[in-house]
């Protein structure tokens, strides 16, 4: 904001024409307001009035759409300011958040025990070693006003500091405020609800609709309104603005029509970087996650669960489907099975060969279900009593022997009786191909077993295609083996987005970012020491994963153990920069919570993960290489089961995907911050 060129030596704080509104909502309508140095100023008003937004815009959390606003005081480390939000970490005791804000303010530790003792002693608060979310509204209040006097400022902004305070104590407050105005020269600007103990103040400033009604010492405000009390002069001046000046509600209630340069931040910038303001970040983000026992617990234990649900659900082809069978050629049912020995020639076997036949299905722990016609028997598939049903014609065995015999001469109806007929239930793509899969191998390798006892070579029997050794993979593929890329790589992306976005979004919303801003903390050190904790816990995360997944139940890594962990953590920086782009996008933590749900879920649909993106829309297919996510998983998987190295187009454009879109998300989450104002 525009300073003033002449400004006399004892202001402190002096705000001309300043205008605020949020959408269309003003705030602050062409308000003026002078605070002296060295005294207590009483800023007074109703809930809405522009209290709050103007205490804002004087430590900088808060730019004026248009309007001059000077602090005679530039250096953080020398304003005190108590936002009306408790705006304190919970899970910290009194002690840690004393040295976390006295580190912020540039103190050494013994400044910061000392000074802390003497700030216990006059608020009469509870034990250092109490933890924030144990004490109640009203010790809560008083901790945070002892964290502006922390560092002895010389300018301080309260904000309601003795709501929910006991009355003596309130006293003894008022009664320090004036000690340190006189004596010390502190300049105090508070804001209360208690009209009556504003008298105390040097300075009344009666606020009501963005506009200061009146600005004057106490007995001066009552002696111009001819009133014995406060409250009745603030009600005097509130009728007369109604009835008699109500143009000061509806004019100039336009910031655009100010023609005055854009406002800028009152005080000065927090620096670009201090060790000890991101060591002092870093033990909150710390303390804060080891304290939140529930939370921590699920962190570690989900990927787990995860882990071994997937190796324990996906890829098992043992789906113990039932199989209808109906054998027209034995005459007794299954009871001629269990009654026939098994002697066989190449011309004759006491043995059916439906019952061989069963006996394999048996082996594959299919179970079989005998039903006397076909019409039962298709009729308990519809009720979903068997997932299929097999007939073998009443000359089925004699069939077979003749078709081997006469070979190429096989008449018409021999062929015929020599077939099965199958019916499947093809509502179920898995299980439905697994069985019609079966089924052809058990018959294969039962007329591979007739060719050999037959004397004849096992491979007329064979369907004429050779599948040598497989270039990747095996010959019997695994749809785990297929899903395990992609899950990997989504979860090391998706449980960074939620963790972070939680622990960001409950810091902004419950006022302890603002607060530490205005402490001097800056963005990039926030930042920093979020990341780093986060890298250290989804770390943990992702090598728990990968020994459940590689270690315990052998999936196939053939490849680079080293450039897979490489990938893996630039995934999770990706989730990272994600969440803190919604972090910045929206203020309200469920809306936060539910786009990135809603991201993940959307992701595991297109990435490749469920279905190969081959198969996909040819949209979808053109696209694939610009879709968060997509690139990794191949990478992933080119790595894990092609032995592929860096060299591949396929593994660095896993790499060069995930890289320039968290570039992408980092550059778009400043250039928003910097239009909400949220880096000023």
């Amino acid at each position: 904001m525009m300073e003033l060129n002449e400004v006399e030596s004892h202001v402190a704080v002096r705000v001309r024409d300043a205008y605020k509104s949020y959408s269309n909502n003003v705030v602050l309508r062409g308000l003026n307001m002078t605070v002296s140095q060295g005294t207590i100023y009483g800023l007074l008003g109703p809930s809405g009035c522009g209290k709050t937004t103007l205490l804002r815009c004087m430590v900088g959390r808060c730019l004026l759409d248009s309007g001059c606003l000077y602090v005679k005081v530039k250096k953080r480390e020398k304003v005190g300011y108590m936002p009306q939000e408790l705006s304190l970490c919970e899970e910290m005791t009194v002690a840690e958040v004393f040295n976390y804000f006295g580190r912020l303010f540039g103190m050494n530790w013994r400044k910061i025990k000392s000074r802390g003792s003497e700030l216990l002693k006059f608020l009469e608060l509870p034990p250092a070693s109490r933890l924030i979310g144990s004490l109640s509204g009203g010790q809560q209040r008083r901790v945070s006003f002892a964290i502006s006097l922390l560092h002895n400022p010389e300018l301080l902004i309260l904000d309601e500091p003795t709501v929910g305070v006991d009355p003596v104590l309130s006293s003894s407050i008022w009664e320090s405020l004036v000690k340190m105005a006189n004596l010390q020269q502190k300049t105090i600007i508070i804001t209360t609800h208690y009209i009556e103990e504003a008298r105390q103040a040097n300075t009344i400033g009666l606020m009501r609709h963005g506009v200061l009604l009146a600005e004057a010492p106490p007995l001066c405000l009552m002696q111009n309104q001819n009133c014995s009390s406060l409250e009745q002069a603030f009600l005097q001046l509130s009728q007369r603005q109604t009835l008699c000046d109500s143009s000061l509600i509806v004019t100039n209630n336009n910031p655009s029509s100010i023609t005055n340069s854009e406002p800028s931040n009152p005080l000065e910038k927090n620096g670009v970087w201090r060790k000890q303001r991101f060591l002092a970040q870093l033990v909150k983000t710390f303390v804060w996650n080891m304290r939140n026992y529930h939370m921590l617990f699920f962190l570690f234990v989900l990927p787990v669960v995860v882990a071994i649900l997937v190796n324990e659900t996906l890829g098992k082809e043992d789906f113990g489907s039932a199989v209808g069978v109906v054998s027209l050629e034995l005459k007794n049912g299954f009871q001629d099975c269990r009654s026939t020995a098994h002697y066989f020639n190449c011309t004759y076997s006491s043995r059916p060969l439906s019952c061989l036949y069963i006996d394999s299905l048996l082996d594959r722990s299919l179970i079989v279900k005998e039903y006397s016609n076909i019409d039962d028997a298709k009729y308990a598939a519809r009720k979903g009593e068997v997932m299929g049903v097999i007939q073998f014609r009443s000359n089925y065995t004699d069939s077979v022997f003749q078709r081997i015999e006469d070979g190429s001469r096989t008449l018409d109806g021999v062929l015929n009786s020599s077939i099965i007929d199958v019916w499947i239930d093809m509502s179920n793509l898995w299980m439905s191909v697994t069985l019609k899969r079966d089924l052809i191998y058990d018959m294969l390798k039962l007329f591979q077993e007739l060719f050999i006892n037959c004397h004849s070579s096992p491979k007329l029997a064979s369907i004429p295609v050779r599948f040598e050794k497989p270039v990747f993979g095996n010959n019997q593929p695994s749809f785990l083996h297929f899903s395990v890329p992609g899950l990997m790589t989504s979860f090391c992306f998706y449980l960074p987005v939620i963790f972070t976005t939680g622990s960001l979004m409950a810091e902004k919303s419950t006022g302890q970012l603002d607060r530490s801003l205005v402490a001097g903390l800056n963005l990039l050190e926030m930042v920093s020491a979020h990341f780093l904790t986060q890298i250290i816990v989804m770390s943990i995360q992702t090598l728990l994963m990968m020994c459940i997944g590689y270690v315990m139940y052998y999936n196939p890594l053939y490849g680079s153990l080293t450039l897979l962990l490489i990938l893996l953590f630039l995934v999770e920086n990706l989730g990272i920069c994600y969440a803190f782009f919604l972090a910045i996008i929206f203020d309200n933590e469920k809306l936060a919570l539910f786009t990135s749900t809603g991201t993940i879920v959307v992701l595991f649909t297109i990435c490749g993960i469920v279905w190969p993106i081959q198969g996909m829309h040819y949209i979808l297919r053109k696209v694939a290489w610009a879709i968060p996510l997509q690139p990794a998983v191949e990478s992933y998987r080119s790595i894990a089961v092609q032995s592929h190295f860096l060299d591949h187009p396929t593994v660095y454009k896993g790499y060069i995907s995930t890289i320039v879109w968290a570039l992408v998300l980092t550059t778009t989450s400043y250039f928003i911050a910097q239009k909400k104002k949220i880096l000023k």
